[in-house]
């Protein structure tokens, strides 16, 4: 692999850590041919049976056909744990620490240099027009009814008014260079392009396929309109995010120098062709719509790159969606809700549909004006609930126990209409479920083990633990 600058957080610096720590990539030297669905299915087959580690394709068809010159790596953002480890955290720290983390972490913004194009490690090879074919790449069918191959990583645009915004929505391949961009009312990337649109303009784009994690989870966090987006990311480097002039456009718009590969493209005013289906995020396939079109105007990536990809509607896609947000929406609520104890968007909801929200000694309308911060500042949340502070908001069995045992369905549940829109198929109404314990006077205490007694044992049980495994 090339040689990184021992000072840069790079995707392969990144991998190596995670080699030290025990939770380095499987790699797959069997070959997998990227125009079937085994290679999805295979992580798939893994996850339900068990693996949370990174999983790297050595030998890999791409959608020609052809051994593909990118390795492929899935499954970087599969748990908790491996999110701390791309944000500098402790790995065992993976609950409200982790997000405590992250919301410091985004309140401010890092420093993004420019460096020149020739030390850039994203430029090593510029690919010839002649060479651009994005079906070169491994990137993999992953649910049955998928209509084509998507890059699913991030999309990057540059407002009018100077300001970066990144984006994860995904790509679908319609030929060697002519993309989708899936650009909906609710992104950002999406005004921008009507900013362009507007004026008969063609809207620069770069696709980041490859970076290291902090990149993706800097990216993801919920920002205002005109947030410099790469000032966020750099942020969740903790160090310089360095950035080098594009092939297209030069220093007019900025890309990652530290990139593995970077797709650069215009995205074409008054045009719209038809994608999807495809397997998103809530486990329901996306119904064909008209978005934008790309034209691809040059590739860039590292000697050696490697390509990234997601399983989409999987732990890994959860997770990556869903730290950000409890971290921006916890550095938002916890000042104006100081009941509020801890947050979660579980797996259970796709880390976008459902939201665990744990109170201690709260006024009688905390829970419900944090809800509403939440629903309008989340427009894929439907549920929002309330637990005490001795449930563990990530434990859903917990959660669960106090929704059944604990809510009376006659006062404790509030449905409000007309408040999401995006998916229409799921409707617009939300609920609130209250499941902390009523205060009432004949309301059973909740039965516990002495403290004192699961301190003492609580060495001998690690202890037995580690001979089971």
């Amino acid at each position: 692999m090339s040689g990184d600058n021992p000072g840069v957080k790079t995707l392969r610096s990144h991998l190596n850590r995670l080699r030290d720590l025990g939770l380095g990539p499987i790699e797959i030297t069997d070959q997998m041919d990227c125009r079937t669905h085994d290679l999805a299915a295979l992580a798939k087959q893994m996850e339900d049976m068990g693996n949370r580690r990174p999983l790297l394709f050595t030998n890999v068809l791409n959608q020609l056909g052809q051994p593909s010159q990118f390795p492929l790596l899935m499954n970087l953002f599969a748990t908790r744990s491996l999110c701390a480890a791309a944000l500098d955290h402790p790995v065992d720290k993976y609950g409200m620490d982790l997000t405590h983390h992250y919301a410091r972490l985004v309140g401010e913004h890092g420093e993004t240099p420019l460096i020149p194009k020739d030390e850039a490690p994203a430029k090593e090879c510029i690919c010839s027009p002649a060479e651009i074919d994005c079906r070169k790449f491994p990137i993999p069918y992953c649910h049955e009814k998928d209509v084509g191959p998507y890059f699913v990583m991030s999309n990057i645009m540059k407002s009018h008014e100077g300001f970066y915004d990144a984006t994860m929505t995904k790509n679908l391949i319609y030929g060697p260079r002519r993309l989708s961009v899936s650009a909906h009312w609710h992104h950002h990337l999406m005004r921008i392009y009507e900013e362009y649109e507007k004026k008969g303009e063609r809207a620069p784009i770069a696709i980041v396929v490859s970076h290291h994690p902090a990149f993706f989870l800097g990216m993801c966090a919920l920002a205002d309109w005109a947030n410099d987006d790469y000032g966020t990311i750099a942020s969740c480097f903790r160090e310089p995010f360095r950035l080098t002039a594009s092939e297209t456009w030069g220093e007019d718009f900025l890309v990652p120098a530290d990139a593995e590969l970077i797709i650069e493209g215009e995205v074409l005013p008054g045009e719209r062709d038809w994608q999807n289906p495809f397997g998103e995020i809530s486990g329901h396939y996306q119904e064909r719509m008209r978005v934008p079109v790309v034209e691809v105007t040059a590739v860039t990536h590292r000697n050696d790159a490697i390509f990234q990809h997601m399983l989409p509607g999987y732990p890994e896609h959860w997770i990556l969606g869903g730290l950000p947000k409890e971290g921006t929406m916890w550095a938002e609520l916890k000042p104006k809700i100081p009941s509020l104890q801890a947050l979660h968007l579980p797996d259970s909801g796709c880390g976008r549909f459902s939201l665990v929200m744990s109170f201690k000694d709260a006024k009688p309308g905390d829970f419900r004006i944090a809800s509403m911060m939440s629903f309008s500042d989340m427009p894929n949340l439907k549920i929002a609930i309330a637990v005490d502070d001795d449930i563990n908001v990530f434990n859903e069995r917990e959660v669960m126990w106090a929704v059944a045992t604990q809510t009376w369905w006659d006062k404790d549940i509030e449905t409000i209409n007309q408040v999401q829109s995006f998916r229409k198929w799921l409707g617009d109404t939300v609920i609130m479920i209250d499941a902390r314990r009523p205060n009432i006077e004949d309301f059973p205490e909740r039965n516990r083990m002495p403290a004192e007694a699961l301190a003492r044992v609580e060495g001998l049980a690690r202890e037995l633990m580690s001979q089971a495994r």
